[in-house]
């Protein structure tokens, strides 16, 4: 037996092996059960806290900050924003008051902050107006999506903004779109047009400042081929025009007015913004084919 290793050997002391796995079962236990209580009294202690915040009148709204704002109307932002004055801080819904918010036109979207105990932030952001659009003889600004959002004011002024008319729904996102790709890739054309009328299904009459006439065109293309009327003008010394059509893919179509400029119209001015009667438009300016 000297040779045999004595750990192979069941133990003599059963009773006592058990005993010791129950007292270690039993530590296991009072420890389990020890962590889950204080793991509920740490809930019970924020469940307490959260309720006893949502009514004490220390977190009641007092302050409100707003910041962003140029060309809204500070009444129409007070009259919102005041609602929530007294409001538990914590029981304000932010998606609610940028909702709310969202209602008055020059507002595009709004950031807010909850800033204990009483402070309410919001920080604004207007939308930005391309274009001016006639709606039932009323100027509104029209917005980058096509968004008619509020009325022409002496305050915010119109920065030569295009007029688009007879068009609202798609037609208005249409030219609206027309205007956003010329504002951001071809400035100079942007600043040039000072008119523009949708034609189903893809053109557009388009008023050029500088030539006092109407350009009818489609979106596709627009500003190089803007660029080579403007060439084609040029070499023929700058010839006064009715109306130039771009919408063809292999030509441009000049009507040169036979009328001597006046006085009133000659070099620096600009002739008055009208459209042409409908005899003196060719066929391919009134139907966009």
């Amino acid at each position: 037996m000297s040779g045999v290793d004595i750990r192979f050997f069941r133990p003599t002391d059963v009773a006592r092996l058990r005993r010791n796995q129950r007292q270690i079962q039993i530590g296991r236990l009072l420890v389990l059960l020890r962590n889950v209580a204080v793991l509920a009294i740490v809930v019970a202690g924020g469940v307490w806290i959260w309720e006893h915040a949502q009514s004490d009148a220390r977190f009641a709204v007092k302050h409100i900050e707003i910041a962003g704002e140029v060309h809204t109307p500070r009444a129409a932002i007070d009259g919102v924003a005041q609602r929530y004055v007294g409001v538990n801080l914590f029981q304000i819904d932010i998606a609610r008051v940028q909702r709310d918010l969202g209602g008055v036109g020059w507002i595009s979207h709004i950031n807010i902050e909850k800033k204990l105990p009483d402070t309410l932030r919001i920080k604004i952001t207007e939308r930005t107006p391309v274009a001016l659009v006639r709606i039932n003889g009323a100027l509104r600004y029209a917005d980058e999506t096509g968004v008619a959002f509020a009325d022409l004011t002496s305050a915010a002024g119109d920065n030569d903004l295009p007029i688009i008319t007879d068009a609202s729904g798609a037609e208005l996102t249409r030219a609206v779109a027309l205007l956003r790709e010329l504002r951001a890739h071809d400035r100079e054309i942007y600043s040039r047009i000072s008119e523009v009328r949708p034609i189903a299904p893809r053109g557009f009459a388009i008023f050029d400042r500088q030539l006092g006439a109407f350009v009818y065109a489609d979106a596709d293309n627009v500003s190089a081929k803007w660029r080579s009327l403007y060439a084609i003008l040029g070499a023929e010394n700058q010839p006064r025009i009715e109306y130039a059509d771009l919408r063809f893919a292999d030509r441009v179509i000049v009507k040169v007015s036979d009328v001597i400029p006046s006085v009133s119209e000659g070099p620096g001015r600009v002739a008055q913004r009208s459209a042409l009667p409908p005899a003196q438009v060719p066929r391919s300016a009134r139907d966009d084919t």
